[in-house]
Parts: C-alpha cells; structure tokens; sequence
C-alpha cells in the first residue's frame, strides 16, 4: 500500500520512528534502522516533499512528523489531483483520436479499417452482433453517469448471452453510478453473474472493446446519439486495449471496502490523532473495554496489523 503512496520501505521505517519516538535525531534513527546517516536524510528530504514532516516551530532546523491522518489526506488529496489530471488528458487524447478517424474512416477490409454506424438503431444491432460473436472478453466503458433504463436492459442483455458462454465482462463506470440506484443495480447484477464493475473520478468517452480485435467508440464523443465508429484490426485495437488496462488499475472495485458508522469514525479519527483508548472512550462516552473491541474490529475490517497502518489505510480510503 506504501508503494502507491510513493513511499519506500525505508521512507515508511523512518516515518514510523519519528510518529513514534519525536525526540529522536538523524542518527538515532539510523542506528534504530541499521541504515546510514544519509539514507535516512535523503528519507527525510523526500518525506518533507510529500508533506508528511515540517519543520518544527519549537526548534527551527529540526524535522517533526505530521500527524498520520493529517499527512495521509493531503498526500492523497494530491494524488487524487494528478490522477484526475492524467484521466483529462487521456480522455482528451482519445476524444482527439476519434474525431481524426471520424474524418478519415474506410470499411473494414480483412485487415482491418473504420466503419461508419449512423444513429442509435444501428449501434445497437452491432452490439447485438459483437455479444454474440464475443469469445473471450469484453471492456467497456461507461461514462456519462447514471444511464438510461433501456441502455442498462440493453446492457443486461448482452452482457447475460456473453456471460453464458463464459465470455469476460469488465465495465468501467463513473464514481457518481455508486448513487443511481438504477445503474448500481445492474453493476451489482454483473458481478453477481461473474463479471466485473469498477469505477473511476473521470473516463474517457465511452468505449467498447471485443476480444481485443474490434471496438465501438462514439463518432462524437459529446453526441453519442449520432453513432458510432466500428474498428478492427491490431494496430487500431492495441492502443485501446491499452487504454482500457491503464484506466482499469486506477480505478476502484464495485466494493472497495467496507465503510463506518459515525461512531467508529470518530473513534479511529482519535487514535489515529495519537490518542489512546481511554481518552477516546472518554470523549465518546463508552467505556475503554469499547473502544478497544471496536478499535480491533476496524482494523481487521481494514486489514491492518497496527493502529498505525490502520490510520494510514483508512485515510487512503477517504475514512477519516
């Protein structure tokens, strides 16, 4: 998990020493650590860089560590930030990629090409067409938020013939779906039924990929209405598929973990602040054999073999 953060196994150790023992020097933590004196400098140099140290307002020249929750959303918040950025210019790219073979399309031939699908009828026969001749796997994504109910019966539809051969399914929709009801809905259907449903902050425009050999995107990608373009053929195919893989590793599983009560946030938000239990049982008014019990049981929910990791891993997940 550190990794993603940008963090190294060393960069993680020194932070856990200063969260940990304050009062310690460069050198202390280098012998704590088995490691040398610059190491742990060129540690800390990176760790004042993520924001997750500053400089001590006692003791001008001597680093402090940023409380873990703190530190973790900011980190974050700025990884969220260029995440977002680096979907724009991808959806940028291939929006621009679309309107060049909108201009420039060719029946396809044997070894590949362009066809024009004018309005909404004839995408939806060639979906029809590609479900059926569907062997291996399908991506799609879906962007434009909730959709229509005749768009997610089509889906349905499609999706169930492919499935029942044994054809992968892999959707990508927008955050935003988590709250349509209708479209959750049939996310939860697709997995229930073996398929697979993540979503993501942003997406390029929609897009369909069938056994990575021929795909659907939209001739323009601000009117869908107006049709599609079908292509085929590995040198138009490989950089979507591409594409696709890229967005998929980026984006969040249907059920990307469970979630908290408003009690068992404001518990974990004390103790990652460094509070221990019994002050947190104080503030909340139970009792410490409580919130010990609940504070177990948050972090096997999350997974996390410390209170530490624990804060880290729920601050990644917008929990605290």
């Amino acid at each position: 998990m550190f990794a993603t953060l940008g963090l190294e196994t060393t960069d993680e150790a020194v932070y856990r020493e200063m969260v940990e023992s304050p009062a310690l020097g460069v050198e202390e933590i280098a012998a704590r650590l088995a490691t040398s004196s610059d190491r742990v400098r060129a540690c800390l140099d990176k760790l004042f860089e993520l924001r997750l140290i500053q400089e001590s307002f006692e003791a001008p020249g001597r680093f402090v560590a940023v409380e873990p929750a703190v530190g973790l959303q900011q980190l974050l918040a700025r990884q969220h930030d260029e995440l977002i950025e680096r979907q724009r210019q991808i959806a940028a790219s291939h929006a621009s990629f679309v309107r060049m073979l909108a201009h420039t399309g060719t029946r396809p031939s044997d070894g590949g090409g362009v066809e024009r699908l004018e309005g909404m009828d004839a995408v939806q026969r060639r979906l029809q067409e590609l479900a059926r001749e569907a062997v291996r796997e399908v991506l799609t994504f879906m962007p434009g938020g909730p959709q229509s109910a005749a768009a997610l019966r089509a889906a349905r539809l499609n999706d169930g013939h492919a499935m029942d051969r044994g054809v992968t399914i892999r959707t990508i929709g927008l955050d935003g779906v988590r709250e349509d009801a209708a479209t959750l809905d049939y996310a939860r259907w697709l997995t229930d039924q073996g398929g697979e449903f993540r979503t993501a902050a942003s997406l390029p425009p929609r897009m369909v990929v069938v056994d990575g050999a021929s795909a659907l995107i939209p001739i323009d990608p601000d009117d869908t209405r107006k049709g599609a373009l079908y292509l085929s053929g590995p040198a138009l195919l490989a950089p979507l598929t591409a594409l696709f893989d890229q967005t998929w590793e980026r984006s969040a599983p249907l059920d990307s973990g469970p979630t908290l009560s408003g009690h068992e946030r404001a518990l974990l938000s004390y103790i990652a602040q460094g509070h221990t239990d019994e002050f947190a049982a104080r503030q909340l008014h139970i009792s410490p054999r409580t919130a010990r019990r609940t504070m177990a049981s948050i972090m096997e929910r999350l997974g996390a073999r410390s209170r530490f990791e624990a804060g880290l891993k729920a601050a990644q997940l917008s929990w605290l």
